[in-house]
């Protein structure tokens, strides 16, 4: 098998969770970190192939594991290629920000179809979900994808939807794809897998080269929201807990009041308490910042019309660490189109939490 390891050292650390007395606490550190990484299981036919990623506490990859017969041509904490050594097939992993992407890019159909099956431990349950579905050829020369189940989902009390699978046709790109999308206690995560085939111009017109890739993007952002709730349920002692960018755990605990009115308690590094923080506080909320951090989280309680509230849990911590440095996807010219056409349908589920982030600075 082949295997890389990241240069970053992951810190041994543990996040001390603070005592919840009958109310719902919060981690919201970028939950891509919270998966560990993710599995993805090509069960091709006369070739299986096996990816496991594995990330860090605050979404760095720290290793890729891959079938024999693959060479490493480029790593980073954000992102690892590799080629076999035989055929044109190429397989990139990317951890940056709020997602997680795997693809498999081969040169022939055969190489994406067969059952196939995605895995990750997701709301930071021990035990992993899993999707499977199957890559056809829909007659016509084109993939297809089918019979995409959740069959395994955890913790218990989560939920999904799969959309309907979305088959699109124009010129010589053809694709297929679908969305599943997890819930758990006022948490979403995304999971998209698409199967592309296209004929790639090289110049000649009786000789374009053909390129099929297998694609599984996860997404999740650090929030929490709870919707259309009694004050009664609310009301109590909440935590919530992150991550600094060098791994050192913090928490906040706060208390919702009977009236909506809403108080920090306690504020903890690494299990310690601290006054190295900035408070702002709202009405029915706060934003808590921490000293010489990126990290912050933000608390917003709603009324709504009808009398019920909404819970808002927001955080900014390892979404800030280190990226906006990486540069590894710049010299990745062939990927461009495909992660800006995906960001494009993508933008409205964007635009709708940066419209929450736009709400919380204004008041």
């Amino acid at each position: 098998m082949r295997s890389r390891w990241a240069t970053l050292v992951a810190m041994a650390v543990l996040a001390t969770a603070l005592a919840v007395p009958g109310a719902a606490s919060a981690s919201t550190t970028e939950a891509i970190a919270d998966t560990g990484g993710m599995t993805v299981s090509l069960g091709v036919l006369g070739s299986p192939l096996d990816v496991s990623v594995t990330l860090d506490e605050i979404g760095h990859i720290t290793e890729v594991t891959v079938g024999d017969g693959y060479s490493e041509d480029k790593s980073s904490e954000h992102q690892v290629r590799f080629s076999h050594d035989e055929d044109a097939t190429r397989i990139d992993v990317r951890a940056k920000e709020h997602k997680l992407t795997a693809s498999v890019k081969a040169a022939d159909l055969a190489s994406i179809l067969g059952n196939h099956t995605w895995s990750a431990a997701l709301f930071g349950s021990d035990t992993e979900s899993s999707v499977t579905f199957e890559v056809v050829e829909n007659g016509s020369g084109y993939p297809e994808l089918t019979n995409v189940a959740v069959t395994g989902l955890f913790p218990a009390d989560a939920t999904y939807e799969i959309s309907a699978i979305d088959n699109e046709l124009e010129d010589d790109e053809a694709e297929s794809s679908v969305r599943i999308t997890f819930m758990w206690n006022g948490y979403t995560m995304t999971l998209k897998i698409k199967a592309e085939m296209e004929f790639e111009d090289d110049g000649d017109d009786d000789d374009d080269e053909l390129s099929v890739k297998l694609k599984f993007e996860l997404r999740g952002k650090d929030i929490q929201l709870l919707r259309d709730q009694e004050l009664a349920a609310l009301a109590g002692a909440h935590s919530w807990d992150g991550r600094l960018c060098d791994g050192t755990p913090v928490a906040v605990g706060y208390t919702i009041g009977g009236s909506g009115e809403v108080t920090v308690d306690t504020v903890t590094v690494d299990g310690a308490a601290t006054d190295g923080y900035d408070l702002d506080t709202k009405s029915h909320g706060f934003k808590l910042e921490f000293d010489d951090s990126k990290a912050k989280v933000t608390v917003e309680l709603k009324q709504k019309d009808d009398g019920t509230w909404d819970l808002k849990v927001k955080s900014k911590t390892t979404e800030k660490c280190d990226h906006d440095d990486d540069h590894d996807d710049d010299d990745d010219d062939d990927d461009h189109g495909d992660q800006d056409d995906d960001d494009d349908k993508d933008k409205k589920h964007d635009d709708d939490d940066d419209d929450d982030d736009d709400d919380e600075d204004d008041d």
